[in-house]
């Protein structure tokens, strides 16, 4: 067989899960058939965000914290912000997902995360008994005003700090 063939051929077992059902179905026709996944002695190193992202929660009690957000050095906002794009592309890893959901059950919601990051500011001068600053004041009116355009649960988030519809 003709090295070109054989290179083609690889190529299509490794490109096997990409590929439409009717292409793989053409490949098997052809007798090409999808190979196990081989095993790599290469080990990838672990990344810090998931340690940074726990010191930051332990610190600050959630996971909203602006894209420019940095912990010690490391870009966590940007990190967290790769994440949560990969979660609602359905390509973080479980383990990753499971790990930020035991920190923050609100660290990727399905609501803007500005609005999370703005909840938790509310919460933080809530919990302090202090009055809120004016740009919460404002915020908090219009969750008054959209009320019924909320998610049921940031209406039950903002419940729990004395926040209710008109």
């Amino acid at each position: 067989m003709p090295a070109d063939v054989r290179t083609w051929i690889r190529a299509q077992h490794a490109a096997w899960t990409h590929l439409r059902p009717q292409q793989q179905q053409l490949l098997a026709d052809l007798g090409i058939a999808p190979v196990g996944r081989r095993r790599t002695s290469r080990v990838y190193p672990t990344s810090p965000g998931l340690a940074h992202a726990r010191a930051y929660a332990a610190l600050n009690g959630h996971l909203a914290c602006s894209k420019d957000t940095r912990h010690d050095d490391f870009a966590l906002g940007d990190w967290l912000t790769q994440k949560r794009r990969a979660a609602r592309q359905g390509r973080l890893s479980p383990t990753t997902a499971h790990a930020l959901e035991n920190l923050d059950p609100w660290w990727c919601p399905p609501w803007p995360h500005i609005w999370q990051r703005t909840y938790h500011q509310a919460r933080e001068q809530h919990d302090a008994g202090q009055d809120h600053s004016p740009a919460i004041q404002r915020w908090t009116e219009q969750q008054r005003t959209r009320w019924n355009t909320l998610h049921p649960t940031q209406q039950q988030l903002l419940t729990t700090i004395g926040i209710h519809p008109r």
